[in-house]
């Protein structure tokens, strides 16, 4: 899988991928999920970095958990209503706005029947 973001290259996990771009593939998920590449290690999703890191999951795998984790969700969910919080996704995890307004609506729907996950 590869990652895109609007303001990086993409970046991509292939079988024979050295450690030193992995990294590199781990910080461009966390700049473009979370907005910040650097992250305290406290903060750091160190379990889903070592899967990752073992091809126990995949990249988007690995995004799946940081935009669920209680990192995501104390720097977006908790402190923007429901619409911000949709355009936020938008723009973290597929990398562009929402196309209009009917969108956001339909995510607003989906969120009220069946949760965040």
């Amino acid at each position: 899988m590869s990652l895109w973001a609007i303001d990086s290259p993409n970046v991509e996990l292939r079988p024979n991928t050295s450690q030193s771009e992995l990294q590199t593939l781990i910080r461009a998920v966390y700049k473009q999920v979370l907005g910040n590449a650097h992250l305290l290690e406290s903060e750091r999703l160190a379990t889903a970095e070592s899967q990752l890191r073992d091809r126990k999951i995949s990249v988007r795998e690995f995004v799946n958990i940081v935009a669920k984790s209680e990192i995501y969700q104390s720097l977006f969910f908790n402190s923007s209503s429901q619409y911000r919080f949709i355009e936020l996704n938008f723009k973290h995890l597929l990398g562009r706005p929402p196309a209009d307004q009917a969108e956001i609506s339909e995510h607003v729907r989906i969120y009220n029947e069946q949760g965040y996950d």
